[in-house]
């Protein structure tokens, strides 16, 4: 088994990072990371769908989507993440196996662990670690996420959507009842902790220790992570075909509800209903909005070029922006 410490926490690499390594390695191959604040979304998934995404502009949380499936996760540096990578079939096509190496670890340092349902980790019936994973070219890649001393509150707002704003037709995450690894092993940091994993592993492989990424592999991962991982297009565009809706009431204009159909990250449909008074038909309007990313800076654009007294009355670009968004 290849053991690797990957030492870099900007989420868009690691993740790119992976996808070279399952790649560019041959064998079994082990990694350790961890990332800075972000949330991790799944393949399959409706970013929007899954996260509360004016709390997380606001606190600066990346947002970045893996290619394997399951549900989004939040990740912070109170986070240890391991991945696993080898060729298919045999034992490998499960998760419990894979988790095995890790229960084992936490075992040896006094925390009863245990693999549960499909691809969980449980402490006293709370969720510690969760996990995913995918094929390609004949490899599969497994990786999950050790919940150590994770800020619980930031997760819980961060991955907490408007219902009533997002008609997905994504895979949506189920919400489970999670807890810290610190709250088992008290005395440890995150550091420590992670020191420990690392010698931990490396006994249950066989193996001298974990090294260092190669030059080679970092740079690829980078080149990578800047054309796919870092992309709205990516982390956004690629989400599956949703409903949108949002309603807002403005003094001096009246009420208001936008409903759109989006896909791949584009408008498709819009339409526009309430008490409002324009000169002009709003379908007009909704019209131009055909082809438009549903992001904030080109629905701004957009808005820019419109008269939108002509629709509205007296509604601000603003105002209208936040009934899209």
């Amino acid at each position: 088994m290849k053991l690797i410490y990957n030492p870099c926490t900007d989420p868009a690499y690691n993740l790119a990072f992976e996808q070279i390594a399952m790649t560019a390695l041959s064998g079994p191959v082990f990694l350790l990371w961890r990332n800075r604040p972000a949330i991790i979304v799944g393949r399959n998934q409706n970013t929007l769908a899954e996260i509360d995404s004016e709390y997380v502009e606001h606190q600066g949380i990346a947002v970045v989507r893996r290619n394997t499936g399951g549900g989004a996760v939040y990740h912070d540096l109170g986070n240890v993440n391991y991945s696993f990578i080898g060729d298919c079939g045999g034992p490998f096509d499960s998760f419990a196996p894979f988790a095995e190496p890790v229960i084992a670890a936490l075992g040896k340092m006094g925390v009863d662990a245990v693999f549960s349902g499909r691809n969980d980790i449980l402490v006293d019936g709370r969720k510690v670690s969760g996990s995913a994973k995918c094929f390609h070219g004949g490899r599969v890649l497994f990786h999950g996420t050790l919940l150590f001393d994770v800020d619980l509150n930031v997760l819980g707002r961060a991955l907490t959507p408007d219902p009533c704003k997002i008609a997905s037709k994504g895979i949506a995450s189920v919400r489970s009842r999670v807890a810290n690894l610190k709250e088992f092993l008290p005395k440890e940091s995150v550091e420590t902790f992670l020191e420990k994993m690392r010698k931990l592993i490396a006994e249950a492989f066989f193996a001298p220790g974990f090294e260092p990424p190669r030059a080679e592999m970092v740079a690829e991962a980078e080149a990578l992570a800047e054309s796919k991982y870092r992309s709205w297009q990516w982390n956004y565009g690629s989400s599956c075909k949703y409903g949108f809706s949002r309603r807002g009431y403005f003094a001096g204009v009246g009420s208001i509800a936008a409903h759109l159909e989006i896909q791949r990250g584009e408008i498709v449909g819009a339409e526009f209903t309430g008490d409002f008074f324009g000169e002009r038909d709003c379908r007009e309007f909704a019209a131009s909005l055909q082809g438009c990313k549903h992001e904030k800076v080109a629905l701004r654009q957009r808005i820019a070029t419109s008269n939108l007294k002509l629709f509205f009355g007296d509604l601000t670009p603003a105002q209208l922006l936040s009934v899209l968004f």
